[in-house]
Parts: C-alpha cells; structure tokens; sequence
C-alpha cells in the first residue's frame, strides 16, 4: 500500500505529452520507468451492466408516465379506459394476465414494460387506445412481441419473445 506522501506524488490529469492513444505508455514500454503509476490508453472494466441499462429505462418510463398529461385532459368525452393484457411465450412460466383501469385523473401513457426482470423491453398501446377512442363502437385487440432482449446469463442476450395479447375499451360519460 502506498503512503500519503507516494499518493499526492500521483498525476490527477492525463499527462499533456501522451496525447494521442497510440503514443500513452502502458506497465510495458520504457515510458514507465521509475514511475508509480502509468496512464493506459484504454480501461476496460467490463460490458455495461445491463441490470442498470434495464433499471434506467424502467426509471424513464416512470419519468414518462409521471409526466403525461391527465386522461381528462387528452380524452375530456372518456369515463374510463380498460386495459387488459394476456401474456403467451415459448418457455413454460409466463407471467399472469393484468387488468388496467384509467380513470380521468389516471396519467394517459399507455407504454408497459416487459414483465420479465431481465428483459429490457416494453409495449407501446398508445395506437390500440387512439383507435378506440376514435371509433368507440368496437374494442381493439391485437398481439404484439416484445421487442426487448432478455440477459437469461451474463453472456449472452436472448429475444424475449414474450407475445402480449391486449384488449382496450373505453366507456363514455353520458350526456346529460
């Protein structure tokens, strides 16, 4: 372990004479000689961990939802938007339906992210609810494939392949 005195000795900025990658010495070359520490050209500490890539876009998507506008706004005629959601995938354990229930005050974002921890990806209902609300006659449903990739192991990714299968209706207030 170095003393105090040895650490302060330390350059705190690259040295200005090794600007160019090729030229900066490494523990090798006879630049290094005699000096406690030696700049290297590039530091790899590894692939970027994909558990923080996955964490940073479900935190984004938190971002987005919190800052859409209220249902009431986007859609003033919408009583309530219901939006349900089956999952079917080709491993055995897929994850369970989910029900959705906007009312007025309810965020209008309608982007839901992969329900499998280690995937990345999500689904975007924004078109499907737009086409409900503008023919309020019918529901809309539909399929759509996750388009993220799953980290199953550190080394390699894998498409998800999680299929959604999504159904949206939409009631109305009545008119007084």
């Amino acid at each position: 372990m170095s003393s105090a005195r040895e650490r302060s000795a330390l350059p705190t900025e690259l040295p200005t004479e090794h600007a160019s990658e090729d030229s900066w010495p490494t523990k090798t070359s006879t630049g290094c000689k005699g000096i406690h520490f030696c700049w290297a050209p590039h530091v790899r500490l590894g692939p970027p961990n994909s558990t923080n890539t996955r964490q940073e876009r479900r935190d984004q998507l938190r971002r987005n939802r919190a800052t859409a506008q209220p249902l009431r706004a986007a859609f003033p005629a919408v009583q309530q938007v219901r939006i349900e959601l089956r999952f079917e995938g080709p491993s055995a354990s897929t994850p369970t339906s989910q029900s959705h229930v906007l009312y007025p005050p309810a965020p209008a974002f309608f982007e839901y992210s992969c329900p499998y921890a280690d995937c990345d990806g999500q689904f975007d209902l924004s078109s499907a609810v737009k086409a409900v609300l503008a023919d309020a006659t019918r529901p809309a449903d539909g399929v759509i494939e996750c388009n993220g990739l799953r980290a199953r192991d550190h080394a390699s990714k894998q498409p998800c392949l999680l299929q959604l299968l999504y159904k949206v209706t939409a009631t109305y207030q009545q008119k007084s």
